[in-house]
């Protein structure tokens, strides 16, 4: 529990150095009345995760100063983490999504309703990877989001823009219903991640000509 709790209190710290958007804001004001107290601990049982060698891959690759002491934490926590593969529950099935997101994707919830190390009835907050060279489709959902990026080389796709690249301590707002995409290079991909509410709707993708040749 304390490992968890100073992660994510680190997350905190650095998401109010880092944002200033008013909507943005307001996510972190929410994060920051949850309870972190042990009678809001949620206990679950830690498991190895399923994509170690990318995890620990990621968090070699962080070497930026303001993040290392989200690295350290990580580390720390990692003992207490649940992590978890999406088999698509974050969509309808036979969606589409496709099998690289499938068997690419883990996440492990620090904040969540059901497998949150600490409760909370629809604030979700955790970390999410993606594994090398992986295309994570264009989709949508009626959560606004929140990332921080944690390693380098992962090309962004917003709406109909061009792709960009966002480096490590860059963050990342999705309005809601904003449709965007990933592509992952050869850094696995490593971020923090945030519902702050509509979290239990489904994703829904957005198909783009391009997903052919992309896969």
């Amino acid at each position: 529990m304390e490992q968890t709790k100073k992660l994510i209190i680190e997350i905190t710290s650095f998401l109010d150095k880092k944002l200033k958007n008013k909507a943005q804001r307001e996510i972190l004001n929410t994060l920051k009345n949850i309870s972190l107290e042990k009678k809001n601990y949620n206990h679950q049982i830690p498991n190895t995760p399923p994509k170690r060698n990318s995890l620990q891959k990621a968090l070699k690759s962080i070497n930026s100063k303001p993040l290392i002491p989200l690295r350290k934490s990580i580390f720390l926590a990692s003992n207490e983490m649940k992590w978890n593969i999406d088999n698509g529950s974050f969509y309808e099935k036979n969606s589409g999504i496709g099998k690289h997101y499938l068997k690419g994707n883990m996440n492990s919830e620090l904040i969540g309703p059901i497998n949150g190390s600490f409760k909370s009835n629809e604030f979700r907050l955790g970390l999410f990877l993606l594994e090398p060279n992986i295309f994570y489709k264009d989709h949508k959902h009626e959560a606004p989001e929140l990332y921080l990026n944690l390693t380098n080389g992962t090309h962004w796709r917003f709406s109909n823009r061009i792709w960009e690249e966002k480096n490590a301590g860059s963050v990342i707002y999705n309005e809601p219903n904003m449709v965007h995409a990933m592509k992952v290079n050869e850094i696995p991909f490593l971020s923090i991640w945030c519902w702050p509410y509509n979290s239990s709707k489904k994703c829904v993708l957005v198909p783009r000509k391009d997903w052919i040749e992309l896969e």
